[in-house]
């Protein structure tokens, strides 16, 4: 597995656990987490340049692995994904790199139907085999460009220079590519110059390694040999030494084993590309000793193809035709970590069309550390509970108070489908009011009086729209658009104005802040230090308070507050930086809700606390105050939660 491979290749499994270590950095106020937003964005040109110098903050080493190094994307947060995610979207024809708050980083398009990609050695390109076009593609990191090539596209054959369904192509050490040749039965190891150094196999029979029954995977080990996958039937799971010597084969437990891995205590890692499918570790003697899938249900697979360990334990697989990457917690079994939504095929931001390979960018550590800054959590303690459940899973929606106990819920991404629903009533019960004149997420919303005013979002781009919904008879008027698209902004009424700060116009990042006056014109009043998008925005008296959020650098940990008049300032410092969160003002204070945990942030210390864990990780809910309680609609949930004190 390439993973494993680099980690083994550099020392033992125990100095690669003392490398980690040191490689983790304490790094506290001014870091950056995430990244950019999915495919809206397109990565800025400098996302992709490598840095000279990692970001970095506080004590500890300065991180070097290769997300900072090669590509200058921040540290992420701690978290069950230590790094970047590479993942080869076939049906899409293009290869992504997901961040763990899952937004791409990077992409290459226009490639042909992109079956597996793996980093190569030092991570300066990415290989990957495109399967059903016979041919083999390396993309380099910095500049996207095609720098190698192998193969004629769609033309079959076993001659120099062709191939046949060629699956997981790696580059070696050495310069070599090794890739399994399904179709003509055998492993092919490749020159630089595109020469053949090596063909083991080629007599279509289970006979290593004269012949394999469809060899599907050639994952190099440390020694220089290879660990090769036979589809069967029955499959097969070969080791083969450096000289291409059978060292051992494995009958495989499961029906039609895909891409093993060898794992440091000597049992294999292997997929079963079936419906419903399983991931298992096998011992030598074919005994499993630990399963993953279920018939039905969140753990239910669909023909994944490839799982990996991660070098913090945990299981990263690609299950192909649920249309998602995962990353599973092999103690307790359960889906930690997913990019894709399940079962459902798509282009647009979030979405994969049969995810068919997957590698690790891996990056340094975000730790929260508590600056001076950061108060300790004296102050009462908040619960939080279900009270209630939406039509579907949403995420990216926004939230108004009403008055009387009520709310209202705009657009959003409900079952990965966009809305244009208006949802309207106590949280317990909320019915549809209201359609827009199209759907939209990723809006901002504002009451004033009777009405609700929804600002730029979209649906596969931003808009400039504007839109007034009358809460008395659900009517929704277009209006005056915004003099360019925004999405991603937030918004907040200070004395009956409507401010509207930051976002992204569909090509940068908006560092404005913008007052909107009567038809909705708007007028820039202020400046972020930095473009802005996916921060919380909350009022507390005459006062706009804006936390966290995604700059071109990565996510923010600032805290800034604005006063019409008197321009912005910097506040406060979270204990690590955020994005995706919603801010709610509650009393004197307002408080940040997302991943899992609600900090409150008093602007009158300046201090910030965690004051309760969230029962779900939770991106892009929306939230909303209600008398003296907060409510927490979606962030990929269906759940209604209600925040309180004790």
């Amino acid at each position: 597995m390439p993973i494993l491979r680099r980690v083994v290749e550099q020392g033992t499994a125990a100095v690669m656990r003392r490398r980690w270590a040191l490689l983790v950095a304490a790094i506290v106020a001014g870091g950056c987490g995430s990244t950019h937003h999915a495919q809206q964005d397109r990565a800025p040109k400098h996302a992709a340049r490598p840095s000279a110098r990692a970001p970095h903050a506080g004590t500890g080493p300065r991180p070097s692995l290769p997300a900072q190094r090669v590509l200058g994307l921040p540290p992420v947060a701690a978290g069950p994904l230590p790094g970047y995610l590479l993942i080869a979207d076939r049906n899409n024809n293009r290869v992504l790199i997901v961040s763990p708050s899952k937004h791409v980083v990077w992409q290459a398009t226009g490639l042909r139907g992109p079956d597996d990609a793996f980093f190569t050695p030092r991570f300066r390109s990415v290989i990957t085999n495109e399967e059903f076009n016979d041919t083999l593609t390396e993309l380099s990191l910095k500049t996207h460009a095609r720098i190698w090539r192998y193969g004629h596209d769609a033309i079959a054959g076993s001659a120099r220079g062709y191939l046949n369904t060629p699956d997981d192509a790696y580059r070696l050490r050495s310069g070599a590519t090794t890739v399994a040749d399904i179709r003509n039965c055998r492993i092919v190891e490749l020159s630089a110059t595109r020469k053949v150094r090596r063909i083991l196999g080629g007599s279509c029979t289970h006979d290593p390694p004269r012949g394999f029954a469809s060899p599907n995977g050639d994952t190099p080990l440390p020694d220089g040999g290879l660990l090769v996958t036979e589809i069967g039937p029955p499959g097969w799971i070969d080791r083969i030494s450096p000289d291409g010597r059978l060292l051992w084969s494995i009958a495989s437990p499961i029906a039609y084993p895909s891409d093993a891995q060898l794992l440091p205590d000597g049992r294999v890692l292997v997929a079963s590309f079936t419906n419903p499918g399983r991931i298992v570790e096998v011992m030598r003697s074919g005994r499993v000793t630990w399963s993953f899938g279920a018939r039905s249900g969140r753990n239910e697979l669909n023909k994944p193809s490839l799982a990996v360990r991660l070098p913090n334990g945990l299981i990263a697989a690609n299950d192909d035709y649920n249309e998602r990457a995962i990353v599973i917690d092999p103690r307790s079994k359960r889906i930690v970590w997913q990019f894709g939504h399940t079962a459902t095929a798509g282009r647009a931001p979030g979405y994969l069309d049969k995810p068919d390979g997957l590698d690790l960018l891996p990056s340094a550590v975000l730790r929260a550390v508590r600056p001076h800054s950061v108060a300790r959590a004296r102050r009462a303690r908040f619960v939080v509970r279900t009270v209630g459940t939406l039509p579907g899973v949403t995420t990216k929606a926004a939230a108004v108070a009403l008055g009387s106990g009520r709310i209202a819920l705009v657009g959003g991404i409900v079952d990965g489908t966009f809305s244009d629903r208006v949802l309207s009533g106590i949280p317990r019960r909320l019915r549809t009011l209201a359609r827009l004149p199209s759907p939209t997420h990723d809006a901002a919303a504002v009451a004033r009086g009777s009405d609700v005013f929804v600002y730029g979002g979209g649906e596969a781009t931003s808009s400039a729209d504007v839109v007034r919904v009358d809460t008395r008879t659900g009517a929704a008027t277009p209006l005056r658009p915004l003099d360019e698209p925004l999405s991603d902004l937030g918004a907040a009424v200070v004395h009956g104005r409507t401010y509207l700060v930051g976002g992204y116009t569909g090509s940068r990042y908006a560092s404005a802040i913008l007052r909107a006056g009567r038809g909705d014109s708007t007028a820039v009043v202020a400046r972020l230090p930095a473009g802005l998008r996916y921060a919380g925005v909350a009022v507390v008296g005459r006062t706009v308070y804006i936390a966290g959020g995604v700059t071109i650098r990565g996510a923010s940990a600032a805290v800034y507050a604005f006063t019409p008049g008197g321009g912005v300032r910097r506040i406060a410092t979270l204990p690590a930086p955020e994005a995706h969160a919603a801010l709610v003002a509650l009393g004197k204070a307002v408080y940040l809700i997302g991943g899992t945990h609600v900090l409150r942030i008093d602007p009158a210390t300046r201090g910030v606390a965690r004051v309760a864990t969230l029962p779900k990780r939770l991106t892009d809910p929306a939230a909303v105050a209600v008398g003296h309680r907060i409510v927490v609609l979606g962030g990929g949930t269906r759940d209604i939660l209600e925040i309180s004190p004790r």
